[in-house]
């Protein structure tokens, strides 16, 4: 597989409840990502639904099928951040995934968030009641293998994180994934940022995989807590955008 590259588009966006506009916001993204000859389109975490899980399931789900049809017709990949809703059993199951469709439209399939947050005085509430749990998965494109995780997936978080951490960009190397997506929705708060940004660094070096990554904003004039853009596999951030507003940027990975 040496010799591969795969260009990879990046949305930093603003996420709202509103499912219309973030549904616009991500359909320009694709238009960007087609000009600029990308192979896939990486959005952040609850960027179609709004990072909440009382969304509306139809509303998104028809939100969705118009994405995927518009990506596939200007033949770019999706690895679209969205909370889903899934029936099982006959019962409503949500799930915060990334979606993963091949340039061509195939469906590849889904991660969903498995080191999920709850408040430390409150172990097992938030995110551990509000989403099922996902199972690792590690895609296959083109003879590039490759993955997602979702925001705390990968930094397990001090003050958010109450489950073990299980270490799930060391069991996707195993996997054998060559690339990590990187879904985040990590707000603004500052204090993270040195913790977030360092780890991501230490994961790429120490696996020696390049990781690519899209923040989503709350606030149009605040600053992110953790940049956007690439971050190679000697730990370096060799791509990084500006923190503020939104920004679209596309990067090449070689392998």
């Amino acid at each position: 597989m040496d010799g591969k590259t795969l260009r990879v588009s990046g949305l930093q966006m603003m996420v709202s409840r509103d499912v219309a506009q973030n549904e616009k916001r991500i359909l320009r993204a694709v238009e960007l990502a087609a000009d600029q000859g990308a192979d896939f389109l990486l959005t952040p975490e609850g960027s179609l639904s709004g990072y909440y899980a009382s969304s509306d399931g139809q509303e998104v789900a028809s939100a969705m099928e118009r994405v995927a049809g518009r990506a596939r017709e200007a033949r770019v990949g999706l690895a679209l951040g969205t909370c889903y809703k899934e029936l099982e059993d006959g019962i409503e199951h949500c799930y915060n995934q990334v979606r993963v469709y091949a340039p061509n439209g195939d469906y590849l399939g889904s991660y969903a968030k498995m080191l999920r947050t709850s408040s430390l005085n409150h172990p097992g509430t938030g995110e551990m009641t509000e989403y099922v749990e996902g199972t690792l998965r590690v895609f296959d494109w083109n003879g590039v293998r490759f993955s997602a995780l979702i925001c705390n997936d990968l930094w397990a978080t001090p003050g958010y994180t109450v489950m073990p951490n299980p270490y799930l960009p060391w069991k996707l190397k195993q996997l054998g994934a060559q690339v990590l997506f990187h879904a985040v929705n990590s707000g603004h708060h500052q204090r993270n940022r040195a913790f977030h940004e360092s780890s991501v660094g230490l994961w790429a070096y120490a696996l020696k995989m390049p990781i690519v990554e899209v923040n989503a904003l709350e606030d149009s004039d605040k600053p992110i807590n953790a940049s956007s853009g690439l971050v190679g596999p000697d730990g370096t951030r060799t791509l990084v955008v500006p923190d503020v507003g939104e920004q679209f940027f596309t990067c090449e990975i070689t392998l």
